[in-house]
């Protein structure tokens, strides 16, 4: 208990001294004050308290993460309360996101019940649900602007059968979605896009003809770029 009083004022202490410092010292005063406060109270929070984290004993031909199986310095939104500079990655075959705990050499998942968003580098992710009128999970974030646009990247182990054995090909889906009007739509093909367009439908057509967008070859640059100009020419 004396200890967390120590740290709780040498935290209150940093961030006066920041408010009364120029912009560098303060933003480094913070940062200190945040960092010592993860490192030591924050241990004790619920963001650590999930259950330990293991890889599947099964060989796979591909990896189960969003990224890779390394972690990356990121952000996490956790029952209402900012957690910086958090190793994370996500397991996206288990709807899993993972960070190290106390030990590191321990890994955790953390309660997705208690996520509201989290990002990874520059990559952002919102945990949607049955609320939304979605698959329970994580989305990650592709635009978010005057519209939003969604992806819900799934990952499934798909097994081949051979004379030798067997062998277990991850086997990644890519579902889209828009919010229109406070709800959340699935961009299955084109003409949902240009149903969405109305009036605009044909000058958006001409800028995907102009710039040689395909939805089958490449459906996420496709839906990105289209409303980034849908945007430009409806402000």
């Amino acid at each position: 208990m004396k200890l967390i009083i120590l740290l709780l004022f040498m935290f209150v202490t940093s961030i006066t001294i920041a408010q009364n410092s120029n912009t560098t010292q303060a933003d480094a005063s913070l940062s200190n004050a945040q960092n010592l406060y993860h490192q030591t109270i924050a241990t004790k929070e619920n963001i650590y308290n999930g259950q330990e984290y293991f890889h599947l004993n099964k060989k796979l031909n591909g990896h189960v993460f969003w990224s890779e199986n390394i972690f990356l310095n990121g952000q996490i939104s956790y029952a209402g309360i900012i957690y910086p500079n958090r190793p994370l990655k996500l397991d996206i075959l288990n709807d899993e996101l993972v960070t190290h705990g106390t030990n590191t050499g321990i890994q955790i998942k953390i309660n997705k019940e208690k996520i509201d968003s989290f990002s990874i580098g520059n990559t952002r992710f919102e945990r949607l649900h049955h609320f939304h009128k979605l698959p329970e999970g994580f989305y990650e974030i592709l635009h978010d602007a005057k519209f939003k646009v969604v992806c819900r990247r799934v990952k499934s182990i798909k097994e081949v059968v051979k004379e030798d054995g067997v062998d277990f090909n991850i086997v990644q889906k890519n579902t889209y979605y828009l919010l229109d009007n406070g709800v959340y739509k699935e961009i299955k093909n084109r003409q949902i896009l240009f149903d969405f367009f109305k009036d605009k439908r044909e000058e958006v057509k001409d800028y995907i003809r102009k710039e040689d967008l395909s939805f089958n070859k490449e459906p996420e640059s496709f839906i990105v770029l289209s409303i980034k100009y849908y945007e430009q020419i409806t402000n």
